[in-house]
């Protein structure tokens, strides 16, 4: 399948945002744009499949103009609603200490339109539970970002500018000034490698300052998501006292230790095996989590690949089985054999 982009007019849909005539409708309407511009890219064979109905009729939905009869939109609202609860069932989340923490950094964010930070070593949670997140507070709101490395201020500026859904074209900026009308207070961006927007020479400025240039402008929420060397660079590196300034500006500051607690590890493990835990199974897996070798994340690959092994022998997940796939793992892949 062909994966044909549309060049859809921002303009043409918040015109018809602003004249539904309910709260509701916003919400829904403003969802599946964002799903459409930030998720799926704009394709137009992507967004018939995941909504089982005709271009023309989401091309309606999304411009106000119709041209077909009444139950065609019906037909449209039905299918988004759908795949909401779809979207929203499909990523399960572990409620550890660290992902609770987390959360309320990001629902700060989104209540206070403020700016925070969140950081911490990679395999901890970070860029997950941060898109379960956006997935669950409205993708025409909440805007997930990841940002790529010797990220410029013109490449921040287009990858913005096709998650919103506003147009690309013309200078620099000309763009920002179309992602300053298109955002506001109720909007939240989520930029994970937010180290990225560093400026590679170490020197001030650089891409980072659009979005405080951003959040001051257009006061919506900003949420940074550090790797921690970068987080450390900021605060000690050569240019740590202009910095100072800037991390000044960020509340509700998240900073995730670097070895996973005991009490994380058996919140991951009740999520696979009930509530009543054998202190020798936490054990175990706490060594996998704090290893050498061993990251949360790592263990989170272990328990899934424990508990389908298990789900394929028709019984429960045990802690044979995360020993037999740590093991495989650890072996450099040799298939394990059901014994």
């Amino acid at each position: 399948m062909s994966e044909e982009k549309v060049n859809l007019s921002y303009d043409a849909y918040r015109r018809n945002l602003e004249s539904l005539p309910n709260e509701q409708e916003k919400e829904r309407l403003q969802w599946i744009w964002g799903y459409f511009c930030n998720i799926l890219n704009k394709s137009k064979d992507a967004v018939e499949k995941e909504l089982g109905v005709p271009w023309e009729d989401i091309c309606g939905y999304f411009t106000g103009f119709y041209g077909q009869p009444k139950y065609k939109r019906d037909d449209v609202i039905e299918a988004i609603d759908a795949l909401i609860r779809r979207v929203r069932k499909q990523r399960p989340l572990v409620r550890t200490i660290v992902a609770e923490r987390i959360i309320q950094a990001l629902d700060y964010c989104r209540d206070y339109a403020a700016m925070v930070y969140i950081a911490g070593p990679t395999g901890r949670g970070k860029t997950y539970t941060s898109e379960y997140w956006a997935e669950q507070n409205n993708h025409g709101r909440s805007k997930f970002l990841r940002v790529p490395s010797d990220c410029t201020r013109r490449t921040l500026v287009l990858l913005l500018a096709r998650a919103i859904g506003v147009s690309v074209r013309g200078s620099t900026a000309d763009i920002e000034l179309n992602i300053h009308k298109a955002l506001g207070p109720r909007n939240v961006l989520i930029i994970d490698e937010a180290g990225h927007l560093l400026s590679k020479s170490g020197r001030p400025g650089g891409a980072i300052e659009l979005l405080r240039d951003l959040h001051d402008i257009t006061k919506c929420g900003v949420a940074l998501i550090f790797t921690d060397v970068y987080l450390q660079e900021i605060k000690r590196g050569k240019n740590a006292d202009y910095f100072e300034q800037f991390l000044g500006r960020l509340e509700f500051p998240v900073e995730i230790p670097k070895v996973p607690r005991r009490d994380e590890v058996r919140q991951v493990l009740s999520s696979f095996f009930g509530d009543t835990l054998d202190e020798e199974l936490v054990s175990f897996a706490y060594a996998q989590a704090t290893g050498r070798d061993g990251k949360l994340r790592t263990l989170f690959k272990d328990l899934y690949r424990a508990e389908e092994f298990a789900r394929e022998k028709g019984r429960p997940v045990t802690k044979a089985d995360l020993q037999l796939f740590v093991k495989w793992r650890k072996s450099g892949g040799a298939w394990p054999e059901d014994k």
